[in-house]
């Protein structure tokens, strides 16, 4: 008599485990072959967030490319001016740690996990640094500060003294 007999409960056999496992393939290729549908997009194109003078400048800053033998940063002459300079940007919170209060976090120009939106890259990403903590939101945030071009957190860009800038 087997364990599971005994307790009264019948343990599923290997077939019943087996066979949904060899079938998720041939489930995945119907998918694929019948076609996806068109990836939605926004209005604004591929950020989330509409054009505007707080939100243009990922669009600049978003023209960045790797190139060189090290793979460094190619800024256009655009983006480059623009090194240690006041600028105000619109995005979204990513906190870096737990806690309801953040003044060192991410601003991204898209929210995470849109479907809609063009994939988080370095370009489309800052280290902000602020004074005075903000607290925790998914909703967008419109800040003031210095921008600065190649810090050393492994983002291209990173925002010294930033303030939070009230519509």
């Amino acid at each position: 008599m087997t364990t599971a007999t005994r307790l009264g409960t019948a343990m599923p056999g290997r077939r019943q485990i087996l066979l949904p496992l060899a079938l998720a393939p041939v489930a995945g290729w119907a998918v694929w072959a019948a076609g996806t549908p068109e990836a939605p997009s926004h209005p604004a194109g591929p950020f989330h967030l509409p054009l505007d003078e707080s939100t243009a400048i990922w669009r600049d800053l978003g023209a960045v490319r790797m190139g060189g033998l090290a793979g460094d940063p190619q800024f256009p002459v655009k983006v480059s001016a623009l090194d240690g300079r006041p600028v105000t940007v619109c995005g979204f919170m990513v906190p870096l740690t737990d806690g309801a209060a953040h003044n060192r976090f991410i601003l991204s120009a898209n929210p995470m996990g849109c479907p809609a939106c063009e994939s988080p890259g370095p370009a489309t990403m800052m280290h902000v640094h602020t004074a005075i903590a903000l607290p925790a939101t998914r909703e967008p945030l419109t800040l003031t500060g210095t921008l600065r071009l190649r810090p050393q957190e492994g983002l291209f860009y990173r925002l010294d003294r930033a303030e939070q800038r009230w519509a």
